[in-house]
């Protein structure tokens, strides 16, 4: 990279006044330092001199007062000279006398301490920390280097004097130039530099050094050096990144400086200043013979030659702010911002200014991921960003907001990439608005305004209200697949009336019927869908709806019944949490009032498919079957069908109420039913009396036996026992719906009763049965069933006995056990503690 292709301000700049401090000193000056407003010199003859040197407001010299001068500080020239004020010391390097400390609280600065071991350096570098302590007070920590030829010695501060810090490192060569950041040093050799970490003894080469001159190093921050490689300097981190940022000179340096945010060298016969980002010449200018380069403090550059001193003092931080600011060199003003002496809270001000600017221009070039970063960092408001951008907020609304300069004409990928960016901008808004701690208030106080004369939106809803709604607009525009999750947020403050014309526009009517589900709005939605003659949507929406929403359910769900019928009864039926959860009571009177046909299938799955247990369906669904059966329209098919799910349900169900049911069973027909129904009364006898009268069916009434029989209860013991006595004495007396009056009376069927007692000798009881047979009957046909009764006595009596033996049995182990246990004596004193709750039994009461 050329001098030619850095920048170089288009206004007259001047970052600093030079002001002659000394000219044709008597003495030959070999090194500067200083600190705050002194300036310490030494001189090739060993004397120090020591100025206090205070700038007055212009036009006014600067006061040059000599507070110190020593003629006999060494008798050999002074090389290096460094200050460490906090603790008053002065640390020297004089040619062959190595590292010495003097005290600057004394008159004519006294040596503390020799450091005999550096004899031979030929320089050193201070690494000061200074930082609070535990007790909330200045804590400083001094470690020095010493370049002794290919050997570097290390030493702390404390107790007023150097201390070994570990062993010397050996480096390859003999080191030109030095400069200590954290825990990495930065050597410059004769060929080229390198980088050493002291926690490992690690050394890295980087590149040559200068072809031409001596290497330079200077430090440029807490972990950064720049070096100098001819004409130009390149910056290195403490981590070994080569950062490839450099700053090019019109001459080689000969001494280099960093004044924050300067980086200042004497080039051949002048001084040049320049900045690192961006890459600005900012000054430059003649000074004859200078050689030597220091800073005191923040905007104090002291400039030496043989004989002469100067001093580049800064100009007035407001007036180079506004100077950078004209030609939107925004970084530097910011930099130079953070550095202003000013009150905090102007300060703060002035940098939340020029980042306002910065983010602008950054949002004009294109840069719209930089620009949303900063506004995101200021906390600004949100509607004066959305602004920015065309066709995002009511144009009465945008046409008040006011903004640095003219907004630059978006539009295709231009206008997506800055859609993208101001998403990202906007959710995070979003997630401080809602989660933040000082937004929990309805009312907003800590937004900042983006042009000057705009008011910022107070109110948290409101703003909540903007991003939500220009959230949806983003997403429409760059990525649709984002706006239903934006909808089905419970927190969503999306304005109704912007986002539906948003949605119709973009043709996006599922989303639209998200946000209505939303919002609550289910009248709306289902208005819409019923405009689009989508009945697909309407069932799938009705059964989301949910039990609160009963009313609206019944009103939409008529049409789509009654174009049909089967589709809009998985409104009610469908396996959704929702429609389970509907009340039943309500949508079977629905359907009994309006769609008589669907009432059948609705019972039949509440009660099958869901298991609902109520009786009140129970019985409904069989009163409707009934109905159905005895209705004249229905067809044959269809009644043979309906009475066999009536037979099974009669059979399977043990909810319905039979008493209920069989009020409204005719007298005439379905006698199967009713002999189920009367089952289920333990009416047995009704029930084997329409099976033997009615039906004529021995087999089915031998069923019934089988399955109503149970040897342990009594009401269903004697089942076989009515079913005999019915058979050898038919029933004479008329019942409704099991004998009629004029029915002509059974004949007794004495064959069928013998085949009875033969086949179900064990569960007729003997001697009803032989009362009820007639006296002439010959005891060959019963013989049988009267072997039967006497084995099953015998039987049972040798089971009693058996049950009697074993009972005494265990009644004289038990009585054994107890004798036992009452044998053994044992004493219960007020003194005894009880084994369970460690307690004494006197204190019980």
């Amino acid at each position: 990279m050329s001098t030619q292709s850095q920048g170089k301000l288009n206004v007259r700049y001047t970052a600093y006044n030079t002001v002659s401090i000394f000219s044709n000193l008597p003495l030959q000056v070999e090194c500067i330092t200083g600190y705050d407003d002194h300036l310490l010199v030494g001189t090739n003859k060993g004397h120090l001199l020591i100025y206090k040197i205070t700038f007055n407001s212009p036009p006014l010299p600067a006061e040059i007062n000599l507070t110190h001068s020593n003629k006999y500080f060494s008798r050999k020239p002074i090389v290096q000279l460094d200050v460490i004020p906090e603790h008053k010391i002065l640390i020297s390097l004089t040619v062959d006398n190595g590292i010495a400390v003097h005290d600057m609280s004394q008159f004519n600065c006294p040596a503390i301490t020799t450091m005999e071991r550096t004899k031979g350096a030929n320089l050193f570098v201070l690494d000061v920390v200074r930082q609070k302590s535990l007790t909330g007070g200045p804590s400083i920590t001094v470690r020095m280097c010493v370049v002794v030829g290919k050997r570097l010695q290390l030493f702390y501060w404390k107790n007023r004097n150097f201390f070994e810090l570990r062993e010397d490192l050996a480096v390859p060569d003999y080191p030109k130039a030095i400069s200590w950041c954290k825990e990495t040093l930065c050597l410059a050799f004769k060929t080229e530099y390198c980088l050493l970490n002291l926690l490992t003894g690690d050394q890295e080469e980087l590149f040559t050094t200068s072809k031409q001159g001596e290497p330079l190093i200077t430090r440029v921050s807490i972990d950064m050096f720049a070096l100098v490689q001819d004409k130009k300097s390149i910056l290195v981190s403490t981590d070994r990144n080569l950062e490839m940022k450099a700053v090019f000179w019109n001459e080689i340096p000969t001494a280099l400086v960093y004044d924050e945010p300067y980086l200042i060298a004497i080039c051949g016969k002048g001084v040049e200043i320049r900045t690192v980002a961006p890459k600005l010449q900012i000054d430059c200018f003649p000074l004859a013979g200078a050689k030597l380069i220091s800073t005191t403090k923040r905007g104090h550059v002291y400039i030496a030659s043989g004989n002469s001193i100067w001093c580049l003092k800064s100009c007035p931080v407001e007036t180079q702010i506004e100077s950078f600011l004209k030609e939107k060199h925004f970084e530097l003003a910011l930099s130079l911002a953070n550095l202003w002496d000013e009150l905090p809270d102007e300060r703060c001000k002035q940098v939340a200014h020029i980042q306002k600017l910065y983010a602008f221009n950054l949002f004009c070039n294109k840069n719209f991921d930089g620009a949303m970063n900063i506004f995101s960092k200021l906390e600004t408001d949100a509607s004066h960003v959305i602004g920015l951008f065309p066709d995002l907020l009511p144009a009465d609304f945008r046409n008040k907001l006011e903004y640095p300069g003219a907004l630059p004409e978006l539009q295709g990928i231009d206008l997506e990439k800055g859609l993208l960016a101001l998403t990202k901008f906007l959710i995070q808004a979003r997630r401080n608005l809602l989660g933040d701690s000082k937004f929990k208030l309805q009312t907003i106080s800590s937004t900042v305004a983006l042009g000057e004369g705009n008011s910022t939106i107070r109110t948290k809803n409101q703003l909540l209200q903007i991003i939500d709604t220009t959230l949806l607009k983003c997403y429409l525009q760059t990525n649709e697949s984002l706006v239903e999750s934006l909808l089905r947020l419970k927190d969503n403050y999306c304005h109704l009336e912007e986002t539906e014309r948003a949605l119709k526009r973009h043709g996006k009517l599922k989303e639209l019927l998200i946000m209505y589900r939303t919002r609550g709005l289910h009248n709306q939605a289902l208005h819409l869908l019923q405009r689009e003659n989508n009945k697909v949507r309407i069932i799938q929406y009705l059964q989301h709806l949910g039990r609160e929403h009963m009313d609206l359910i019944l009103e939409f769900s008529k049409p789509v019944l009654l174009e049909n019928p089967n589709e809009g009864l998985k409104i009610f039926i469908e396996d959704i949490q929702e429609v389970e959860s509907l009340p039943r009571p309500r949508v079977y009177d629905f359907f009994l009032n309006n769609f008589i046909p669907l009432v059948i299938l609705y019972l039949e799955h509440i009660i099958h498919v869901w298991g609902d247990k109520t009786p009140m369906f129970h019985n409904a669904l069989i009163n409707q079957y009934r109905e159905r059966i005895c209705n004249s329209t229905t067809d044959q098919s269809s009644k043979e069908q309906l009475q066999l799910k009536l037979v099974q349900f009669l059979q399977t169900s043990q909810y319905y109420t039979a008493e209920h049911v069989l009020l409204h069973f005719p007298y005439v027909g379905m006698y199967e039913e009713r002999a189920l129904l009367y089952e289920r009364l333990g009416r047995h006898e009704l029930a084997l009396q329409i099976y033997i009268t009615k039906l004529k069916n021995m087999n089915k009434a031998l069923e019934y036996c089988k399955q109503v029989y149970s040897k342990t209860d009594s009401s269903r013991k004697e089942v076989f026992t009515i079913l005999m006595k019915m058979l050898l004495s038919p029933p004479t007396d008329s019942k409704p719906g099991v004998m009629d009056s004029e029915e002509q009376v059974k004949e007794p069927d004495l064959p069928s009763a013998i085949k009875l007692l033969h086949d179900f000798a064990p569960c007729i009881e003997p001697f009803r049965a032989l009362k009820f047979l007639p006296d002439d009957i010959e005891i060959h046909k019963v013989q049988n069933f009267l072997k039967t009764s006497v084995q099953n006595h015998f039987s049972e009596r040798r089971k009693l006995l058996i049950q009697k033996g074993l009972t005494k049995s265990e009644f004289l182990r038990a009585t054994s056990e107890k004798c036992l246990c009452e044998s053994e004596l044992f004493q219960v004193s007020d003194n005894t503690v009880c084994d369970v709750c460690r307690k004494r039994f006197t204190n019980q009461r």
